[in-house]
């Protein structure tokens, strides 16, 4: 049955009178345009933002003191909170470990298959410093013995003394290495405490945190690591210590997780990187950064270890004068020889 006064087109639609099938072809292309066009814009405006990439390190303190297995105890229960809720997350971290780590690690048979774990999760093992110009030194040094403990007098002495007890020397940065090795025989990463002292970096760390330099903006300027904005990194600072290249990243120290939040996400591009203590005063803004980073990044596809960061060329490399790298306090005279 047709209609009167109507035809049909080759499809079998029904045409009112003086519509030609060139016509309804060409509404069909015009209808098929806009349909095509409504589905980019929709497809445009699902399209997630850019977020940067972005590394997360936790120090683990020496603890060189006398009260060294209890505060090792609690820091090593908030670690593995801290990695469980990153793998939930897919986000990997750079666990950065002080020496006296390995023995705590290695000695106990459920720590040992722990750090195996931490590594089949392609976490990454590194180093932690601290050099005697710290307050909580770890007992390992660049200077001799003596030149240590003169800096040690200088500096008033340890600032956990008089309530934990007294800190020893263990040895020479060789002897540091030697230690994280057996945590990670091919350790490269860190953070030496070489902002003002870049003979704190051992031989094997060629990568590091601790530069003192901002990572953004004019080349070799200095700034603090609270600032938020430290932990922006637009390039990567390359300088030589001791006859080795080195490559500095930089980091944010995460006191608060808002302001982070902030910072990560003006950035359209570029590396983010913050660390944290696996100190029961953090966990909770650690947390929440975390959370963060899931909503912005679900799959985890833009967390980074520090050696992933450099080694996949993330980011570019700008060279740092000789005079602006090792531009650091000189020693204290060594101490009297007696």
């Amino acid at each position: 049955m047709t209609l009167s006064g109507s035809g049909s087109d080759a499809a079998g639609l029904f045409l009112p009178s003086g519509i030609s099938s060139f016509t309804v072809a060409s509404m069909k292309i015009l209808l098929c345009l806009i349909l095509c066009l409504s589905a980019a814009a929709s497809g445009l405006a699902a399209q997630p933002k850019p977020i940067p990439y972005y590394f997360i390190a936790v120090h683990n303190e020496p603890f060189n003191h006398q009260q060294n297995k209890f505060f090792t105890d609690e820091s090593y229960g908030i670690l593995t909170k801290m990695i469980a809720k990153a793998d939930a997350y897919n986000i990997k971290l750079t666990i950065m470990l002080a020496p006296h780590w390995a023995d705590y690690l290695l000695s106990d048979k459920d720590r040992a298959a722990a750090l195996e774990r931490w590594k089949k999760s392609r976490h990454e093992i590194a180093g932690h410093h601290h050099s005697v110009g710290h307050g909580n030194w770890d007992g390992y040094s660049a200077l001799s013995r003596q030149e240590a403990e003169a800096w040690r007098a200088k500096a008033g002495g340890h600032d956990f003394q008089a309530v934990y007890g007294s800190e020893t020397y263990y040895g020479t940065l060789t002897d540091f290495t030697a230690k994280l090795r057996r945590l990670n025989p091919e350790i490269k990463s860190g953070c030496m405490n070489d902002e003002g002292f870049k003979n704190a970096l051992p031989d094997a760390i060629i990568y590091d945190t601790c530069s003192g330099f901002a990572n953004y903006g004019e080349l070799g300027r200095q700034e603090v690591d609270i600032q938020p904005e430290k932990g922006r990194n637009e390039y990567v600072s390359v300088g030589t210590v001791n006859g080795i290249e080195r490559k500095w990243l930089t980091h944010h120290f995460m006191a608060k997780a808002a302001p982070a939040m902030q910072v990560f996400s003006s950035m359209r591009s570029g590396v983010y990187g913050t660390v944290n203590h696996s100190s029961p005063h953090e966990v909770q803004e650690f947390s929440d950064y975390l959370d963060f980073l899931h909503r912005a990044d679900p799959q985890g596809a833009k967390s980074r270890t520090l050696a992933q960061i450099i080694e996949q060329k993330l980011l570019p490399e700008k060279t740092l004068a000789a005079n602006v790298v090792n531009d650091g306090p000189a020693p204290p005279a060594a101490a009297p020889r007696n």
